[in-house]
């Protein structure tokens, strides 16, 4: 019986353990993917300001 409660709860460590890297991996995707997105909305902008001078 208690180690089917132990097993349990290993099993439910893990899950957590799981979901905890699942959603750090969304995170830091999320994070580098508006981090691209700015980089390239930032080099659009510049050249935008470059061309009004001309």
């Amino acid at each position: 019986m208690k180690f089917a409660l132990y097993e349990r709860i290993v099993i439910f460590i893990m899950q957590i353990s799981f979901f905890a890297k699942v959603v750090l991996f969304l995170t830091l995707y999320f994070i580098s993917d508006l981090s691209i997105k700015n980089n390239i909305l930032r080099k659009v902008m510049n050249r935008a300001n470059r061309a009004k001078k001309i």
